[in-house]
């Protein structure tokens, strides 16, 4: 089982029993010991659990922001497979718009390979990783900057953006869930993303398996309001109850080979 597994099982009992120990996720997962807390360690790490004497709980105080770079490193691998799987729904020609995050940045560094796409994004930092390229037509929307996610937001961007139309949209969260929908920790940027979900013909969120089951401080949007999730494999455990809603939800392999 893959680490990224586990953590995803993990924490889906954790939501279950609001607190685990290390010898009934050994036996339960058919791991040592030693793994379970190598796991726990990393979940905190991520602020996800917060560690107790022989177990882990579920964390129990209000979520920071935390800067792009900071989010950067972690659960890499899954990013990449999410932004490999999202590359398979752009075509040469395409017009898209793409929101800030770290999944996305990996979606566009992904887009050297393609030719001749034009670009709309409120995050400076992909627009700038774009323009590197020289390959597409990058609309870089304006708008007050967000220190901490290069994110361009307020009415300059909202005002800006209802000006345009696109085929495709890739989106983030910091949370989602079934009930409380697609949330972010900041109230503006939950407004653009509202904005750049209306002016596209379809909408792709980008989140990785610890998004799930999270609520936020602002909703953007129900789960039911995207065409399509994509996410990676550790996600597996939630497919069933979205499926059951109708949500097209798809899973990226740790290649990023779709499945």
């Amino acid at each position: 089982m893959l680490a990224a597994e586990r953590h995803s099982k993990i924490l889906e009992q954790l939501r279950a029993e609001q607190s685990v120990t290390v010898s009934e996720l050994s036996q339960a997962l058919d791991v040592s010991e030693v793994t379970i807390r190598k796991d726990l360690i990393k979940l905190e790490n991520d602020g996800l659990l917060t560690r107790i004497h022989g177990g882990a709980t579920i964390t129990d105080f209000l979520p920071v922001e935390r800067s792009f770079t900071e989010k950067l490193a972690e659960r890499s691998e899954e990013k990449l497979a999410i932004a490999h799987q999202a590359l398979s729904h752009i075509q040469p020609g395409d017009t898209i718009m793409i929101g800030a995050g770290t999944t996305t940045m990996e979606l566009a560094k992904l887009l050297r390979g393609m030719n001749d796409l034009t670009v709309v994004t409120n995050a400076v930092n992909i627009a700038m990783e774009l323009n590197s390229q020289g390959k597409h037509h990058v609309i870089l929307i304006g708008g007050e900057m967000r220190h901490k996610s290069f994110a361009l937001v307020g009415s300059v961007a909202a005002e800006n953006l209802r000006n345009l139309s696109v085929f495709k949209c890739f989106i983030g969260a910091d949370g989602i869930h079934p009930e409380h929908g697609l949330t972010t920790l900041n109230l503006a940027e939950a407004q653009i993303n509202q904005v750049m979900m209306e002016r596209a013909r379809k909408v792709y969120v980008l989140v990785d398996y610890s998004k799930f089951g999270e609520t936020y401080l602002a909703k953007f949007a129900g789960v039911s309001d995207v065409d399509r999730i994509i996410t990676d494999a550790a996600a597996r455990p939630f497919v069933e109850r979205y499926v059951e809603l109708g949500i097209n939800l798809e899973l990226a392999s740790p290649q990023g080979v779709s499945r």
